[in-house]
């Protein structure tokens, strides 16, 4: 959703895969950025006059072994980006800001020195002349009960009797990310592997980690049915079975579906948020 006319978000409801698990899967990922980044660009382009840009950013981090989640946690943060090249009003510049569809949003820290709750979930916000860098409005967490998978990963593995390791992951977006998940990696660590056979789409093979890599730019949701295929064939006797890491990011939607709406005050100054 965007601030300021923000579009809806609608929480992500869990998947269901029908397909068998095994070995340890870890997801790292977000909406809108991975990890603590540095804010991209936004989806479109800030009207003319504003200088700022609000950001909806979350970070969902779950760790599975087999079909059992051993590891969930969703955190997030509105936070301003200021416009490169964009001047700033010289007295600064204050707006309200309200948030709303919070049901999944608990443990929020509000940054007391910009923000100002002024009850009912909404704000009044104080930016400083000559804002350099993002700052953050607030942090918040999801309420425990909710852990919706942004991207399902299924690994599959078995031995040959020449000695080689195939290892097949079955990946599907969450069907309710209407624009699919971007920047996707994943990293396939395999202790004992002398190095790679094949691999499916191609992959990077990385020998001193003894770990292979895929990138792709996006992946679009799919039917459960017709899930993205990846498959590599290891030379070598691996010690253990491969684990694997994803991480992505994801820019429209969020897990939570929290919506920060600043007021018309705002205007023309502050540019609708990305998410």
């Amino acid at each position: 959703p965007s601030v300021g006319g923000a579009a809806s978000a609608t929480p992500l409801a869990p998947p269901s895969l029908p397909l068998r698990a095994a070995s340890t899967t870890a997801l790292h990922g977000g909406g809108r950025s991975h990890a603590a980044p540095s804010p991209r660009a936004a989806l479109q382009a800030p009207p003319a006059g504003a200088c700022y840009q609000l950001q909806v950013i979350e970070r969902v981090d779950a760790r599975f072994e087999g079909r059992e989640m051993r590891q969930f946690a969703t955190a997030g943060e509105v936070r301003v980006l200021p416009l490169s090249g964009r001047p700033q009003p010289p007295g600064g510049v204050s707006f309200s800001l309200a948030l709303g569809s919070a049901d999944k949003v608990t443990a929020v820290r509000e940054n007391g020195t910009l923000l100002q709750s002024a009850g009912g979930g909404s704000y009044k916000v104080k930016l400083p002349p000559s804002l350099g860098a993002p700052a953050s409005l607030l942090k918040y967490s999801a309420v425990q009960s909710w852990r919706p998978i942004p991207l399902k990963v299924v690994p599959e593995w078995r031995s040959g009797a020449d000695g080689t390791a195939r290892l097949q992951l079955l990946v599907a977006p969450h069907p309710g990310l209407k624009g699919g998940l971007q920047n996707v990696s994943l990293v396939v660590s395999a202790a004992g592997a002398t190095g790679l056979a094949s691999s499916e789409p191609a992959a990077e093979w990385l020998g001193s980690t003894q770990q292979l890599r895929w990138r792709e730019a996006a992946l679009r949701p799919r039917p459960p049915s017709q899930p993205y295929r990846f498959v590599a064939v290891f030379s070598g006797v691996l010690s253990a079975p491969p684990t694997v890491q994803v991480s992505f990011s994801c820019d429209g939607d969020n897990p939570t579906g929290l919506r920060a709406t600043p007021g018309a005050d705002a205007t023309p100054s502050v540019a609708a948020a990305v998410q």
